[in-house]
């Protein structure tokens, strides 16, 4: 049975990369389960300078949410950690979608980093939505994405992508984007 694909991968991926960047994620698989993302990977763990106080509410998502707000400046340590079985319901994305929108009026004017992870997780959306194909799988270690996934006829297709290819068809969807339209002219000085 063909599985229906997902409208707006783009933005799915991209608000889970966004989550995976405040865990400073290194390396991790993402598989599509019942309409949730499971993800388990390896992050970057930081000792920050003072304990956190507890909270009430300790799921994860709370940590990917409010990470950020928690960290300090300077670090004393990095020490990977491994996690398995982060899911990420339509609910958990439509939250870091609304959070991301937040950042983005707060930064835009600042240029996007095509190779963050939330950009990298875009463009192999924006790939997937633009082929009509619908995703099964992605891996990501040092540096080379694997990307599984149903093409529009059914067929089951693995790529496997370095950072300079998704560089590459970051730049082609970047430069396919509606140009900022010329500021009129009101006179001379």
């Amino acid at each position: 049975m063909k599985a229906k694909a997902i409208v707006n991968c783009h933005n799915v991926l991209r608000a889970i990369g966004q989550g995976l960047e405040t865990l400073e994620v290194i390396a991790f698989d993402l598989q599509v389960s019942d309409n949730h993302y499971v993800v388990s990977g390896a992050a970057r763990k930081l000792k920050t300078a003072h304990a956190s106080k507890p909270s009430h509410k300790k799921s994860f998502l709370n940590l990917i949410l409010n990470g950020t707000k928690k960290r300090t400046a300077k670090t004393a340590g990095l020490q990977p950690f491994h996690f398995t079985g982060l899911r990420f319901t339509p609910k958990d994305i439509d939250l870091l979608e609304r959070k991301g929108q937040l950042l983005q009026t707060n930064f835009e004017s600042s240029a996007s980093n095509p190779h963050s992870l939330s950009q990298i997780l875009r463009t192999v959306g924006a790939y997937l939505d633009l082929h009509e194909c619908h995703l099964l799988k992605i891996s990501w270690r040092d540096g080379l994405l694997t990307l599984w996934y149903l093409n529009k006829h059914g067929v089951e297709s693995k790529d496997i992508l370095s950072r300079l290819a998704l560089h590459d068809q970051w730049l082609r969807q970047h430069k396919q984007r509606k140009p900022m339209q010329l500021l009129k002219r009101t006179g001379n000085d």
